[in-house]
């Protein structure tokens, strides 16, 4: 089927057409008619930087029902599409918004490719570093740095990923020529952090900590406003 996605080419842009048991993501819903059926756009979900910047969308609804697609509730590997921080949760600023502050991030995309995030990128692309996924205006920002997966195996809550070249300014553990290693295990505890300021703002943020390769790191989600 297509899902209104075009890709840009020499040529010009040309049409996607995705095969049967593709993995996509669904971008907005809506019911329609007496009956309430519903439809939904899709978008290629969070696949590495080089193919998001070539995609463009239009906003093309498809009936959403279990004759066209089939839910995935939760990917063979879940460590896919987190964006994964580097520390042990997130520490807020004594600023009066409350804002998180930022560190290093790295992640895995659906289609196997490793991206890395600078600190100081981060905190250019202000408060969109704290979406939960890469999915969205996330995905659009150009990576510190991307290498193939050549290797991804996932036992319990521990996965290894090999890949044949360092990932700049990231800590590897090196294999052999050629061949670089990522150890990343889940921990499985999950923390909040709520935190007033001036009965006015507030600050509510939940994650799930990991290591990779020894080194603390942790994936969620932080959210400010007025009461």
């Amino acid at each position: 089927m297509t899902i209104g996605a075009k890709e840009k080419t020499k040529t010009g842009y040309k049409t996607i057409h995705i095969k049967k048991n593709r993995l996509l993501a669904v971008n907005e819903t809506e019911t329609r008619g007496k009956t309430f059926k519903e439809y939904a756009t899709f978008t290629l979900g969070d696949v590495h930087y080089a193919k998001v910047k070539r995609v463009t969308y239009s906003r093309k609804f498809i009936r959403f029902n279990t004759k066209n697609f089939k839910y995935i509730k939760t990917l063979r590997a879940p460590i896919r599409t987190q964006l994964l921080r580097q520390g042990k949760g997130f520490v807020m600023s004594t600023a009066w918004i409350n804002r998180p502050t930022y560190s290093p991030v790295i992640l895995v995309t659906l289609d196997n490719y490793l991206q890395t995030y600078s600190k100081a990128k981060l905190a250019k692309i202000d408060e969109h570093w704290t979406l939960p996924t890469a999915d969205g205006d996330f995905a659009k920002v150009k990576p510190t740095d991307t290498v193939k997966i050549s290797k991804l195996t996932k036992r319990g809550t521990t996965y290894t990923i090999d890949y044949k070249r360092p990932l700049k300014g990231f800590a590897d553990q090196k294999i052999g020529k050629h061949h670089y290693r990522l150890t990343i295990k889940q921990l499985g505890r999950q923390q909040q952090n709520y935190t007033p300021i001036d009965d006015t703002y507030d600050t509510a943020a939940s994650w799930v900590n990991y290591t990779i390769n020894a080194k603390p790191y942790f994936a969620g989600s932080a959210e400010w406003g007025l009461d």
